[in-house]
C-alpha cells in the first residue's frame, strides 16, 4: 500500500472518529463534551485561541498540501 493511501486513510479515520464523537455526545444529553463545546471553550482565552489556530493550520497544512500540490 502507497503512503498516500495511508494518509488518506489515516485522515479519513479522524475525521469519521470526531464525527461518531460528535454524535454521541450530543445523543448522550450532555454527559460528554462535544468538540464543539471544547473549541468554544478554547476559543475564550488567548491561549486557547492560539491552540486552536494552530491546529487549523497544521491540519490545513497536510490536508491541502498533500492533495493539491503536484507530486
Amino acid at each position: 500500500m502507497s503512503p498516500d493511501v495511508v494518509a488518506t486513510v489515516a485522515w479519513l479515520t479522524l475525521l469519521a472518529m470526531g464525527a461518531i464523537w460528535e454524535v454521541v455526545c450530543h445523543l448522550s444529553g450532555g454527559r460528554w463534551s462535544s468538540l464543539t463545546d471544547i473549541g468554544a471553550r478554547l476559543w475564550t482565552r488567548p491561549p486557547g485561541r492560539i491552540v486552536l489556530i494552530a491546529v487549523w493550520a497544521f491540519v490545513g497544512w497536510h490536508v491541502f498540501a498533500r492533495y493539491t500540490l503536484p507530486g
